[in-house]
């Protein structure tokens, strides 16, 4: 297997450490040189990280492409020779259909996949649409695919992920709370983390992906949680988040829902 990615920023870097750290690494992973330091240093990691000369270099020495660049950049596309055989898996969230396929021609193995940076521990989920085999089979072996069906329903997800740096920040505040309180932060970062941990773990036990009852069940009549919810709801904590999600929807293009968000 010969993989090549066409950009070197974070998810790239995360995607490559995870595919070098599989039991079957690929005998071959060409990156571009846009981002020198970030090529270099996977080079420097990884025996079977290679910093091609330019874009088309990449293309040239790989079978499998993903495109990693940044919006602004995909134009650049264009100017690259891709073949019939290469399969492509873009990592461009706000570029419609036709327009990456164009850019690919005479390559027609087209699909959109969305890791997160927990991927090179090989944990969590990636988004893939639609779920050709090449892509889910490739996938599996550093992640959970997850196949959607729409392009459309790709974006809403591909939206959620803006939440990423919130939720660090939401874990930031809550371990500085608690060592503004007395508590070693040695002690309240690591509880906070793994708290949020052990409740994900919970949640992924649901398979209906409905978490009222969840809800319900933490928030006992007349107990912390209760409170902490009651109080949260009032000052619109929820409705925050959820208008941030609409205006990244917007920004990638999508069109978010006309319920009115509760608090």
């Amino acid at each position: 297997m010969r993989l090549g990615f066409l950009g070197t920023g974070r998810i790239t870097m995360a995607l490559v450490e995870a595919f070098c750290t599989t039991a079957d690494p690929p005998s071959i992973i060409l990156v571009s040189p846009r981002n020198a330091a970030r090529a270099a240093q996977l080079a420097a990691r990884f025996r079977q990280v290679t910093v091609a000369r330019d874009n088309q270099a990449v293309l040239d020495g790989t079978d499998c492409v993903f495109l990693a660049l940044r919006p602004p950049m995909v134009s650049a596309l264009g100017e690259l020779r891709f073949r019939s055989e290469h399969q492509i898996i873009s990592l461009i969230p706000t570029r419609p259909y036709t327009q990456i396929s164009t850019f690919v021609e005479p390559a027609r193995q087209l699909a959109w996949a969305l890791p997160l940076p927990s991927v090179a521990r090989h944990v969590g989920p990636i988004a893939i649409c639609p779920g050709e085999s090449f892509v889910v089979d490739l996938l599996a072996r550093v992640g959970t695919p997850l196949v959607v069906h729409d392009l459309e329903h790709l974006r809403i997800l591909w939206a959620s992920t803006a939440l990423v740096s919130p939720f660090f920040a939401l874990i930031e505040e809550m371990s500085q709370w608690a060592t503004d309180a007395g508590v070693d932060r040695e002690v309240a970062g690591p509880y906070v983390a793994a708290m949020f941990h052990a409740l994900s773990a919970l949640a992924k036990e649901i398979p209906d992906g409905r978490y009222s009852g969840l809800v319900a069940d933490a928030a006992t009549p007349g107990g912390l949680n209760e409170q902490a919810l009651a109080e949260i709801r009032i000052a619109g904590g929820y409705k925050a988040f959820l208008n941030a999600l609409d205006s990244i929807l917007t920004r990638l293009g999508g069109t978010p829902s006309r319920r009115e968000h509760p608090s």
